[in-house]
């Protein structure tokens, strides 16, 4: 008799073990499932950031090399600057060249901050994200010394040479009155004005090369996320 109700006791103990085995298996599985769909979210999200970032890059990419392709064109102009509208187009393509570009990745970004990034299983691709914010980075970097020569070198020059209005209308395109005289462009021989921009040239070939390393680094992560994706 009591042998049989301790085959009976272990056989109730074992279905136990096996039911809360069963029980913890069943969650960590589920629990496994649903981080893998949160990781698939955000890394379809994460993809579809990193398109929109390349597609900005690659504008503003097109842009610069266009804005010093023009600032070696006007350090290579002669006397007497004609015709006016291909030495204005110069100038304006050159000189008035600014960015108004923000780089970010607002999903990694929001992923990052929330601690979500640890979803995020690859360490190869965490690795990648981490290079491309510090690319991304750099060409804020960049993109604030260019916009500072853009303010104190270029322009300072105007204020000081130049009739501005005359000057910066022509350039705009804005309505002129009457009486308003067409910009003289013979402070482009003048040195001072020439090492302004030259300086300026530095720094959009400079953000040239940045500009092609953070495009190459953020392709980088897209192509991984893709991989990620198919698997």
């Amino acid at each position: 008799m009591a042998d049989s109700n301790w085959k009976h006791a272990a056989a109730e103990f074992a279905l136990i073990v096996i039911g809360v085995t069963i029980a913890l298996w069943a969650d960590a599985w589920v629990g496994e499932r649903r981080d893998a769909q949160r990781e698939t979210a955000r890394l379809t999200a994460l993809y579809a950031d990193t398109g929109e970032t390349l597609a900005a890059i690659s504008a503003i990419h097109k842009k610069t090399a266009g804005a010093a392709k023009a600032l070696r064109e006007i350090l290579s102009l002669q006397p007497p600057y004609e015709p006016y509208d291909e030495t204005s187009d110069l100038l304006r393509t050159g000189l008035l060249f600014g960015l108004a570009f923000h780089p970010e990745m607002s999903v990694y970004d929001d992923l990052k901050h929330s601690g979500e990034l640890a979803l995020l299983t690859n360490p190869d691709l965490r690795q990648a994200l981490s290079s491309m914010e510090a690319g991304l980075e750099q060409l804020r970097l960049t993109q604030a010394d260019l916009t500072t020569v853009q303010q104190l070198n270029v322009d300072s020059y105007m204020v000081d040479h130049m009739d501005l209005l005359s000057f910066y209308g022509e350039l705009t395109g804005l309505q002129q009155t009457d009486d308003a005289q067409i910009a003289d462009f013979g402070f482009v021989a003048d040195k001072e004005f020439r090492n302004r921009v030259l300086l300026k040239l530095d720094l959009v070939t400079q953000l040239e090369a940045v500009l092609e390393d953070a495009e190459s680094r953020v392709f980088d992560v897209k192509r991984r996320i893709e991989a990620e994706l198919d698997d």
